[in-house]
């Protein structure tokens, strides 16, 4: 895998399609209503700092891979214990978000299908694309991109020339009886901290220069475009309503009519949905493997890991939670606080400390 290069766009577009993944289904911000706007802002402002963190601390360090300064900063054995750490919480996580397209896909297209059912094609699907590698993976996104872009402009063109949407639905701007302080860490956790999988691939890439230079574009028009998607919701269902609904964007979608003619658009936002999601699933999925190869007997096939990866990660959305509401209430609420901010922050500033102290020691 280290011979593995990819481009600085491909990159870019695997970046933003991940930021939007689950996000654009369940993590919009409309629990604060029409303070939805200012959530989005702050954390893709957040959002920008994190990436310039996690890039920092492989600039400082030459660009060395991540799980050799896990080994320089904690020891050998430590550092190969945090890996083993951050391999099963990549895998957790890309569980967590078929989960969330499983549970999508049943409740709004497919009523009769078990979850469990569009799990393991999820997991086929994306074992295929880890198979084939980062590579692929990164030419995929690069693709994907531009669809998925298509797919929302066409969706925000057709929701501003129907006749369903109220712009005065967006007021008052800013209500401080409805913003609740306690929306924000899991909004800047979710999805912005989870770029901390990118610490692992960050080290693939030709020009790191211009990553440098140019990689927060990719925050900022992730952010761009969940701020305009929820203010397009607000504005077509009103935030006191937007705010019941657990998928509130094909709730707006559903009500869109274009000149009496298309109706039922909602299939465009299925394929958008299940594009950023592969991509999100993908992108945990391939640095969970990366993990596990590095740690395993050298004897051990990559190809065979990615197969034990999805397995286990097909069995963790099976035992994983046992209705929606739960799911929800343990990705949005418990998991911020007990995984994400433990592998996207603390560890990643201790080890940059750590390294940092070392190098100043030598010089002494």
């Amino acid at each position: 895998m280290n011979t593995v290069k990819i481009s600085t766009f491909q990159v870019f577009s695997m970046i933003t399609l991940f930021l939007l993944g689950s996000t654009i289904v369940v993590g919009l911000g409309l629990e604060v209503e029409e303070n939805a706007w200012i959530l989005n802002i702050f954390s893709t402002s957040v959002g920008i700092g994190i990436i310039f963190l996690y890039l920092n601390i492989l600039k400082k360090n030459n660009w060395t891979d991540f799980h050799v300064l896990l080994e320089k900063g904690f020891g050998k054995y430590l550092g190969k214990f945090v890996l083993l750490l951050y391999s099963l919480y990549f895998i957790y996580i890309a569980s967590r978000v078929i989960t969330d397209f499983s549970y999508f896909i049943s409740q709004t297209l497919f009523y009769q299908i078990k979850n469990w059912v569009i799990s393991i094609v999820f997991v086929m699907l994306v074992c295929y694309a880890c198979h084939q590698g980062l590579e692929a993976i990164a030419r995929a996104s690069e693709i994907l991109f531009f669809i998925t872009m298509v797919l929302v402009v066409v969706l925000l063109i057709i929701s501003d020339i129907s006749k369903v949407i109220s712009w005065e639905n967006i007021r008052p701007f800013f209500d401080k009886d409805d913003f609740k302080l306690s929306a924000i860490p899991p909004r800047i956790t979710f999805p912005y901290g989870e770029m901390i999988v990118f610490i692992f691939i960050f080290y693939h890439i030709k020009d790191k220069k211009t990553l440098m230079k140019r990689g927060w574009l990719a925050v900022l028009l992730a952010g761009f475009i969940l701020l305009v998607v929820s203010e397009t919701i607000i504005a077509i269902l009103g935030a006191k309503v937007a705010a019941i609904f657990t998928f509130p964007l094909l709730k707006a979608i559903e009500m869109i009519e274009f000149i009496d003619v298309i109706q039922h658009i909602e299939i465009i936002s299925v394929i958008s949905f299940f594009i950023v999601g592969f991509v999100k699933v993908a992108v945990f999925s391939i640095a969970g493997t990366k993990g596990f190869h590095l740690l395993l007997p050298k004897k051990i096939k990559a190809n065979l890991i990615v197969y034990i990866v999805g397995i286990v990660t097909f069995l963790l959305t099976v035992i994983m939670d046992r209705n929606l509401p739960e799911h929800l209430f343990i990705g949005l609420k418990v998991v911020p606080l007990y995984l994400h901010l433990p592998f996207q922050f603390i560890i990643p500033i201790v080890l940059f400390l750590t390294l940092l102290v070392k190098k100043k020691m030598k010089k002494i």
